[in-house]
């Protein structure tokens, strides 16, 4: 890599070979090995020179490679070219690498479904052809697909499996970001203490291996599990980090993620100098791919900086938009700050609508905080909220996925240390996850966990 810095580009390169879905030639191999590594550390001078160096040698580089390179200098018509191009590799049947490299691109385009297909197929790919690394490569970008596609559970599910995978194959990197993934999931579930211990493994060790993505993801989910406690201040200033500009400031693909955010932590500490710009950039990158849900972000962002009643327009615009696309949670977040805004403005009638519609999603989606935020908006209209409904058919419906998964193991016989090694977590922690099967399940005992597995069609393997 290092020659491609002191090597000029000839004027006339010789014809590109394209990257397709067939299998990669080692230059291609090493050249999307190369974009991973860039991508995962944010070294964007790395991004370049693999971008030169591929143009040296006269090859078409991963889309996810010129895409971000586009990203980065600003170029977003051209990064949605690319990435648009790179996404519609995700053809049955092919390369596992140019899979990934689908699904990645899709993910970033906002093509949520898109990425799903890809990831999913990446992983079959892998399998069958017998390589076990990059199936947890594979499985990381599903989670993430699951998460935006309204499967939280199925998403932290894949992600739990993938970092067993990751420590079995020897792939330190790849655990650091399941760790990071992992946390994410925690806040979204509000499980503060995984997530803290989550997050805490997967920043010790990226900043010490000089890994951007994983380093910037874990502070999200630490930002996030903030914003939905109501400890704005704190939040606002994790995401301020991530969403701002310069060397430093956190993940070019967790800008996009945490910007939203961000903004709705500014607008409620009364401090929004900084999200205006950051919400400027993002509704340029939104109305460059055209992503429906992107495109809703920035509008509910535009209502959160607008006054009063001019708000009222940007959310229905906003909640227009999330019907044609995919991420669900964040029409319910989208959802829930209409309603409260409406019932600043004494428009009690659609803000119940609006809250009782937000509310039913997040217990849907097993995340507690939100729903208690949806709750305290109704409570404040004086209008009572149902409880968190329970599953009384299906028991295990109650726990989160981290808990299921812990309950499994724990009844194939697992002690607390194996657990915890499985799941690269404390023994601490696996104990209070027991604590919680057990009182969510109404239970006392291994043995009693056993049979209510079994009767609930859970007791599968791990």
């Amino acid at each position: 890599m290092g020659s491609a810095t002191t090597t000029p580009v000839p004027a006339a390169p010789a014809p590109l070979t394209p990257l397709t879905s067939a299998p990669l030639t080692p230059t291609l191999h090493l050249l999307s090995r190369a974009t991973e590594a860039a991508v995962y550390t944010g070294d964007v001078r790395r991004l370049r020179e693999a971008a030169r160096l591929a143009d040296r040698l006269g090859v078409v580089p991963p889309g996810t490679l010129s895409g971000l390179v586009a990203a980065v200098d600003g170029r977003y018509e051209d990064a949605r070219d690319l990435l648009q191009t790179a996404a519609g590799r995700g053809g049955p049947g092919g390369d596992p690498t140019v899979l990934i490299h689908a699904g990645i691109a899709a993910l970033l385009l906002g093509d949520h479904t898109r990425a799903a297909t890809a990831t999913v197929r990446a992983v079959a790919s892998a399998r069958a052809r017998g390589t076990p690394v990059t199936v947890a490569q594979a499985m990381e970008f599903r989670a993430y697909a699951d998460f935006w596609t309204g499967r939280p559970r199925a998403g932290e599910a894949t992600a739990a499996d993938a970092l067993w995978q990751a420590h079995a194959t020897g792939q330190d990197n790849g655990a650091c970001h399941l760790q990071a993934a992992l946390a994410m999931f925690a806040a979204l579930t509000a499980d503060a203490d995984v997530c803290r211990e989550r997050a805490a493994t997967a920043r010790s060790y990226a900043l010490a291996h000089g890994l951007g993505l994983p380093a910037a993801l874990a502070r999200w989910a630490l930002a996030f599990l903030d914003l939905s406690s109501g400890r704005y201040a704190a939040a606002a200033t994790r995401l301020r980090a991530l969403a701002a500009f310069g060397p430093g400031h956190g993940h070019r693909a967790i800008r996009h993620l945490a910007t939203p955010h961000y903004v709705e932590a500014a607008v409620r500490t009364g401090d929004t100098r900084v999200a205006r710009v950051a919400h400027a950039d993002y509704h340029r990158w939104a109305s460059a791919v055209r992503s429906p849900d992107d495109l809703a972000l920035s509008a509910r962002c535009r209502a959160l900086l607008a006054p009063g009643e001019e708000a009222v327009d940007h959310y229905r615009t906003a909640l227009d938009l999330h019907a044609h696309g995919t991420r669900d949670f964040e029409r319910a977040r989208t959802e829930l700050l209409f309603g409260s805004a409406l019932r600043r403005l004494r428009r009690r009638t659609e803000a119940r609508d609006r809250l009782h519609s937000a509310l039913e999603a997040f217990d849907s989606f097993g995340a507690p905080h939100c729903a208690a935020q949806a709750r305290t908006e109704l409570r404040a209209l004086g209008t009572p909220a149902a409880a968190a409904p329970t599953a009384p058919d299906n028991p295990t419906a109650r726990l989160t996925a981290q808990q299921l998964l812990v309950a499994r193991m724990a009844a194939e016989g697992a002690t607390n240390r194996e657990i915890a090694a499985r799941l690269a977590l404390s023994p601490r922690t696996i104990d209070h996850h027991l604590r919680g099967v057990f009182t969510r399940l109404g239970i006392r005992s291994r043995i009693e966990l056993v049979r209510l597995l079994a009767e609930s069609g859970e007791g599968g393997s791990c």
